[in-house]
């Protein structure tokens, strides 16, 4: 007959599960609030160690839970192994939702609440005594090299599909996404120059698509008859192999250097003198704003931000729900 997880015959276990899952309860339900309400503070304020502890708490009591101690007898594969470990990785995810969920809501709040900064501005406060500066920056964008989007423009970065025309105006069928960043990009203001640390994830720009030329792929037949063919290997029409008419859309966004930019995050001093650079919290990417639609995206990542709540909180019923039948 099997055993469960942590029970010996007279150790008096089961009265400790009774003990313990209430209290394993309440910090679980503690750390949610508390993710919720870190979520609701402002953007400059910093991340409290008090439910990371609860986190860390939870994380190795799941440990326990799931590979047991000692000589304890347990089935590694049983039905009660299997609904913890179910929890515990819920609990995971709902944790990186949550914090996920607060980095995007402060970007939001810094546009809402927050007059855009010139950089030569920002920058002047900063040499008056101030230690650090919150807010969005305004200046032009700047790269270390140059790159050349499908659609043919000049930029810093891009992130384009390549996708051929439809006849009704909507995205036809993809035929690849291509992807590409500056190692360095810059804010630049009328004389003060600030690096930008930038992820992917953290640049907004508009979609827009733009007109370009892809290369024919050529398929084994074609190599013997020598005509061009599309990426699917249908021959091209002879209208369309005499002129120069582009039959693929680049849906892209482009930031492009020179263009005005938003900056959301915290201005600091460079680690040479007289260099500035501009981040997020705690240190990570600042939030890169392209265009005049800043109002725009501010609704965007407000409502990514909730999302994010929403499915925290979700997952971390579901953890509850999943913990509670096998403590």
């Amino acid at each position: 007959m099997e055993r469960a997880l942590f029970v010996r015959p007279g150790d008096g276990m089961e009265f400790w599960r009774a003990v313990l899952a209430p209290i394993y309860a309440a910090l679980l339900a503690g750390l949610v609030v508390a993710v919720l309400t870190v979520g609701r503070r402002g953007p400059d304020s910093r991340v409290p160690r008090l439910p990371l502890v609860w986190f860390g708490l939870l994380a190795f009591g799941g440990f326990l839970l799931v590979s047991g101690l000692g000589n304890v007898a347990f089935v590694v594969w049983s039905s009660e192994s299997f609904g913890r470990s179910v929890g515990i990785a819920l609990l995971v995810a709902a944790a990186l939702l949550a914090v996920r969920g607060t980095r995007v809501r402060s970007g939001s709040d810094l546009l809402r609440d927050s007059a855009p900064k010139t950089l030569d501005d920002a920058v002047a406060e900063l040499r008056a005594g101030a230690s650090t500066s919150w807010g969005v920056f305004q200046g032009t964008l700047d790269a270390q090299e140059e790159l050349t989007s499908p659609g043919g423009v000049g930029c810093a970065f891009y992130e384009a599909e390549l996708r051929e025309v439809a006849s009704d105006g909507r995205k036809g069928t993809l035929l690849s996404r291509e992807r590409a960043y500056s190692p360095t990009l810059t804010l630049r203001g009328a004389r003060i120059r600030a690096r930008v640390r930038f992820s992917p994830a953290s640049l907004m720009a508009p979609v827009r698509p733009r007109r370009c030329r892809t290369v024919c792929m050529p398929t084994p037949s074609a190599w013997v008859e020598g005509r061009p063919v599309t990426p699917e290997g249908a021959a091209v029409p002879e209208a369309r192999q005499l002129t120069d008419e582009p039959w693929a859309l680049s849906w892209e966004r482009v930031g492009t250097a020179g263009e005005t930019c938003f900056v959301v995050g915290e201005l600091r001093r460079g680690p040479n003198e007289g260099s500035y650079e501009l981040c997020g919290r705690g240190g990570g990417p600042a939030l890169v704003v392209l265009g005049p639609e800043a109002q725009d995206t501010r609704g965007t990542l407000a409502r990514r931000a909730w999302t994010h709540f929403t499915a925290a909180g979700v997952m971390s019923v579901a953890a509850a729900l999943m913990l509670s039948r096998t403590l």
